[in-house]
């Protein structure tokens, strides 16, 4: 399928919180230009309370389960410099990621599930309603890994479940994939530089170890978002806006 053809299919697809009304109005409010002020305040008006009932779902998973996944963290992204670029954690939207997943079309039964730059263990969490046949959360930060082992606990406590995840407490560059199929969730875990060299690194591994694998990245930068683009290595499945599904088999 053409990929423009593909990314009108998956804007509509877009459907919690509105998503695609959200990019719509976007790209509107970019258009108006400086000039047409009156319109660009309605269109403002309208995107921030699109963005306020996004946030109000947010604070709904930990409200429910009793755990603390929210809250903006700011950690480093390795260990082996004092000048190692600082970047911000933050939970994945649980509205959003269940409908990342229902739009893979491929049984995720197949897959384990990694979240890449795991955080406070929400991705992960929420994965553990997909059947994925094992859950791995990689993550530098070891004070984020010990609290999302506790939400797990309570996560547990609260649900009656086992869900028991394999932190990997690590340097993803240091981290020896499994050969396992698997889906790779990015939540956009790094900055800009070290997330093209985060791909190129996964697929290194892949060629090393070929196994199936899915690859869903959410709010990918534009370097990023280029470097998918032009890959031999990962066909499209999704091309939403505000999220990507590639497939490599």
């Amino acid at each position: 399928m053409d990929r423009r053809i593909m990314q009108m299919r998956d804007l509509f697809k877009m459907r919690a919180h509105l998503g695609w009304a959200h990019v719509l109005l976007s790209r509107a409010r970019r258009l108006a230009g400086p000039n047409a002020c009156k319109i660009q305040q309605i269109l403002d008006c309208a995107i921030k309370r699109m963005d306020e009932h996004t946030q109000r779902r947010a604070t709904l998973f930990d409200a429910k389960y009793g755990t603390e996944t929210l809250g903006r963290r700011w950690v480093k992204t390795s260990h082996d410099a004092n000048d190692a670029p600082v970047w911000g954690y933050s939970a994945v939207n649980q509205d959003f990621f269940r409908e990342i997943m229902r739009s893979i079309p491929q049984p995720l039964s197949r897959y384990a599930f990694v979240d890449i730059g795991s955080g406070k263990g929400a991705a992960v969490l929420m994965a553990s309603e997909f059947g994925f046949r094992r859950l791995v959360g990689v993550e530098l930060t070891g004070e984020l890994v010990d609290i999302a082992r506790r939400n797990t606990d309570i996560f547990n406590r609260k649900t009656g479940g086992t869900v028991a995840p394999d932190w990997v407490h690590m340097d993803f560059f240091k981290w020896q994939i499994p050969s396992e199929p698997q889906l790779f969730f990015f939540n956009n875990p790094f900055p800009q530089a070290l997330t093209v060299e985060a791909l190129a690194a996964l697929e290194r591994s892949l060629s090393l170890q070929p196994h199936p694998a899915l690859l869903v990245f959410r709010k990918a930068p534009s370097a990023a978002g280029d470097y998918l683009d032009k890959s031999r290595f990962w066909k499209p499945v999704r091309l939403a806006p505000y999220w990507r599904v590639y497939s490599k088999e």
